[in-house]
C-alpha cells in the first residue's frame, strides 16, 4: 500500500476552510479515477500561511497514470477554489511513500 500526500501552502484560512469542504465532497469523483482505499484531509490554519495536507491511501497495484490523473484532478480543484477567491495559485508539493 502507498500513502500519496499532497501539501498545499500558503492559504488563507478562507481558503482553506473552502478546499477542506470541496474535498470532501468531490472524494467520490477522486474515487472514480484512482483506488482510493482511505482519504483524509488535514487543514492547519495556525501555521503563518496556512497549509492543507491531503492523505491518500492507495492500493499497491495503482498506476503511475493513474497518480497523475489524481494530482490533476486535484490541482484543478485548488485552482477552481483559488480563482472563486480571487487569490494567487499557491504552492503544492507531493511526496508518495511505500508502506
Amino acid at each position: 500500500m502507498f500513502v500519496y500526500r499532497v501539501k498545499v501552502h500558503e492559504l488563507t484560512e478562507q481558503i482553506l476552510s473552502m478546499l477542506k469542504l470541496d474535498l470532501n465532497q468531490r472524494e467520490n469523483t477522486l474515487r472514480e479515477h484512482c483506488p482510493i482505499r482511505e482519504m483524509s484531509v488535514v487543514a492547519d490554519a495556525t501555521m503563518p500561511k496556512g497549509e492543507l495536507d491531503i492523505y491518500l491511501a492507495l492500493d499497491d497495484f495503482i498506476d503511475g497514470s493513474q497518480v497523475r490523473r489524481l494530482l490533476g484532478e486535484l490541482k484543478s480543484l485548488i485552482s477552481q477554489d483559488m480563482v472563486a477567491a480571487k487569490a494567487p495559485e499557491p504552492r503544492i508539493s507531493t511526496e508518495l511513500i511505500r508502506i
